[in-house]
């Protein structure tokens, strides 16, 4: 775990090196368009380290929780044939703001019963689990009479046992 620590420790000082570099000449719009892409590489490799480390968190509204995490390619290898959602650039916890335990975000629907991917993560573990959805159904108050599914009533969007409120 050292050496990872200290490989990271490296990396951001050569990125600070880069920076100061940049920052000292005289960049064309070609050389713009060369270095924008390339940070743009170092920071999503940046940014799947720290996911798949310990997640990451963004600003959000009240509503939702901060904390986010991605998806690496071997893990969307498993997933992606026969799976009913396109890959997300990151995958936003969906449970309530503040939540206690772990975090967790919904990934993919793969073929067969019940087979809902979730990812679930916290400071010290990672892991992509399939989870029965949540039980629980609320009628819609105010059912649009033009859809076919006006009758049917709304399942909550996330696993069964999940903590705090349902999502509709």
């Amino acid at each position: 775990m050292t050496a990872l620590v200290d490989a990271c420790r490296h990396f951001a000082t050569h990125v600070r090196l880069l920076a100061d570099q940049l920052g000292a000449i005289e960049l064309s719009d070609d050389d713009v368009e060369l270095v924008h892409d390339a940070v743009h590489q170092v920071f999503t490799a940046a940014g799947l380290a720290a996911a798949v480390a310990t997640g990451l968190q963004r600003h959000t509204g009240e509503q939702d929780c901060p904390h986010y995490n991605v998806l690496t390619d071997a893990e969307w290898a498993l997933l992606a044939e026969g799976g009913r959602h396109e890959r997300k650039a990151v995958y936003g916890c969906e449970l309530q703001p503040g939540h206690p335990g772990a975090h967790a975000a919904h990934v993919q629907v793969l073929p067969g019963p019940d087979r809902f991917v979730w990812i679930r993560w916290d400071l010290r573990a990672r892991e992509l689990l399939t989870l029965p959805p949540c039980p629980a159904e609320r009628a819609d108050p105010h059912p649009d009479p033009r859809s076919p599914y006006a009758d049917e009533p709304a399942r909550c969007k996330l696993f069964e046992g999940h903590v705090g409120p349902h999502r509709y």
